[in-house]
């Protein structure tokens, strides 16, 4: 499964790339590129996603089948 976290380097997040690693699963994380880089295995993307195109940009047409949002703000 293509996965995209939202954040993925940080508290829950890291924790949810790596198990998805674990599990054979292609994995991407979005973030800020602030918290340090994502767990070995995962594609770093970067961007704010305070900003509308940040996402469709970084994605540069990489297709998440699911997209885990941690975030509590």
């Amino acid at each position: 499964m293509r996965l995209l976290v939202l954040g993925g380097t940080h508290f829950l997040g890291r924790h949810v790339v790596s198990v998805a690693l674990d599990r054979g699963h292609e994995v991407a994380t979005f973030t800020r590129g602030v918290s340090g880089p994502p767990p070995a295995g995962a594609q770093a993307l970067t961007g704010d996603r305070d900003d509308p195109a940040a996402l469709s940009t970084a994605l540069d047409g990489w297709r998440p089948e699911l997209v885990v949002d941690t975030s509590c703000q």
